[in-house]
Parts: C-alpha cells; structure tokens; sequence
C-alpha cells in the first residue's frame, strides 16, 4: 500500500512541477511577446492548447482593440508566402528538443 501511496505522490508531484514550469515560461513568453510588440511595433497573435484549455496572446492598435490575423486564404495571397516554422526548425532549440518535435508529424515547411 506504500509503494503505491508513494507512485501517487511522485506522480502528482511531477505533475505540479510541470504546471509550475509551463506556467512561468508561459508568462515569460506573455512578456516577451508584449516588448515585440511595443519595441518593434509588431502585431502578434498566439495561441497555446494545454489540458483542455486555451491560453494566448493579442497584440492590440492604437485604439485598444485586438488585431485579429489574416485567415489562410488571405496569407496565400501574400508573396512572398509567410514562413511557418516548427519548433525544431528554431535556432535556439537543443538537440534533444529538436529531436523529439522531429519525430512528430507535422505540416509545416
């Protein structure tokens, strides 16, 4: 019964720190978009599905109202076409990271 008490624990302890971890380079990543935004004068709209839920972020105009980007017909019409990257095609990620987006089956270029 205590072992299984135990893989319990280090279960929901696991699970807390990846919560904890996700949830400090979520707000990271919040303020870093928000400085591209403002110091470069970008508009950003990111979107982030974990756990059943929705978290993001909108960039807005100059009038306080959220941009909302351009549907898929709309950017096929650009040239040249928007770049879209994977994860593992990032300069900044480790081998190991880049490795395991690899493996998954994506559709980007």
């Amino acid at each position: 019964m205590s072992s299984q008490r135990s893989s319990r624990t280090s279960v929901s302890r696991s699970r807390r720190a990846a919560n904890n971890n996700y949830q400090k380079l979520s707000k990271t990543l919040c303020e870093k978009l928000a400085k591209l935004c403002l110091d470069y004068d970008t508009q950003v709209y990111f979107l982030a599905y974990r756990n059943g839920r929705f978290s993001g972020f909108v960039s807005t105009d100059k009038a306080g109202q959220p941009w909302i980007p351009p549907d898929q017909e709309t950017l096929g019409k650009f040239y040249p076409a928007p770049v879209m990257k994977s994860p593992g095609q990032c300069y900044r990620t480790s081998p190991r990271q880049r490795e395991s987006w690899c493996n998954l089956n994506t559709d980007y270029n």
